[in-house]
């Protein structure tokens, strides 16, 4: 068998669990039914149980080597730091023979640094491997989109030349040049994507409501004017949001519209007892996709739907932002609800 830093963490925790398991059989039964000595006992074996336990729990929370191997050296150190601090304390009271209630103590003391080490040492690990999945989640989608740009403007080129040459009789460099539009979409959705799930860069505050929707009809009138949107708003309605509320309201928009034959679509704003803002986008004549749906309310992306419902899912990560919701109704209508906190409205000089 190799011995790698997975199998040495493992073992040394729970080897560490076992011979502590093993200590606290002749002190709990000296102490016998002693009250205090059974609860101090009783939470000490408890910590050592479940460093015992750390080759079952450590192999399914999905870590590897080298950080089991770091979560095991933060077990060592809350023994050491505990067992010192513990030898500190009888050497201060002049402890020289400790009897089996402070034996107890000790060894509990121990079993709990253990347990807490490790449990310390596990956070951290998941925090590293959270900042490091995020930076590289950063990096990746920056990159990406910087080659598709430059990649695609040179292509771009490249077929408004074809273009000139072929008078335009050439139909597969319009094919191409759908494609490609196709991808340079992709390129702006992966932009949108890491605005809404990486939020460092923005801040909840009152917005209102009521302007994110007149902008976001704007928008999507620019890019399709063949629209026609009726509203049903009262004059302001504050929520807790921030910028990209107009982007969501005008990905639905265009997600509904791409879906329907209607050419007018309905927009319900209301303000509810419960604190909240309801904001209903509704087509008549519109069907979502069935996959847009599912992976919507499941919350879990297929291999089999890849892309479908990316728009509805960037809409998902904006209003969970804010500690909203989306729901959908695909049955005779189409409707898309955006549920949001209220908020007091902002101050003038404030």
């Amino acid at each position: 068998m190799a011995v790698t830093k997975r199998t040495l963490g493992t073992n040394y925790v729970t080897g560490t669990g076992i011979l502590l398991c093993g200590l606290f059989v002749p002190l709990l039964s000296v102490q016998g039914t002693d009250p205090s000595a059974l609860v101090i006992g009783g939470l000490g074996l408890l910590a050592a149980g479940i460093l015992a336990t750390a080759g079952y729990w450590l192999d399914r929370i999905g870590m590897h080597g080298d950080q089991i191997w770091r979560v095991a050296i933060h077990a060592g150190l809350g023994i050491g730091v505990v067992t010192l601090g513990s030898l500190l304390v009888f050497g201060l009271t002049q402890v020289t023979d400790p009897g089996a209630s402070e034996s107890t103590l000790l060894v509990s003391s121990i079993a709990l640094g253990g347990t807490g080490g490790t449990v310390a040492g596990t956070i951290r690990e998941f925090d590293r491997s959270t900042t490091t999945l995020t930076q590289s989640t950063e990096v990746l989608s920056r990159v990406l989109r910087h080659n598709l740009r430059n990649d695609m403007t040179v292509i771009l080129g490249q077929l408004d030349q074809l273009d000139g040459d072929s008078r335009g009789t050439l139909e597969p460099t319009r094919t191409i040049r759908t494609a490609i539009d196709d991808i340079a979409a992709l390129s702006e959705k992966a932009r949108l994507v890491e605005l809404a799930v990486m939020r460092e860069e923005r801040q909840c505050h009152p917005v209102d409501a009521v302007s994110c929707v007149d902008a976001g009809i704007e928008k999507t009138r620019a890019a399709d004017s063949d629209i026609s949107v009726e509203t049903t708003m009262p004059e302001t309605a504050w929520v807790r949001a921030d910028w990209m509320l107009e982007t969501a309201i005008e990905i639905v928009l265009r997600t509904v519209r791409a879906h329907g034959d209607a050419t007018t679509i309905s927009i319900y704003l209301e303000k509810s007892d419960a604190g909240r803002v309801s904001i209903r986008i509704v087509d008549v004549n519109g069907s979502l996709k069935p996959a847009e749906i599912e992976t919507l309310e499941s919350g879990v992306e297929t291999p089999l739907q890849h892309s479908e419902g990316l728009d509805l899912w960037i809409v998902r990560w904006i209003v969970s932002g804010y500690g909203g919701s989306i729901s959908v109704e695909n049955g005779d209508t189409c409707a898309v609800t955006l549920r949001l906190h209220r908020s007091m409205p902002l101050r003038r000089g404030k």
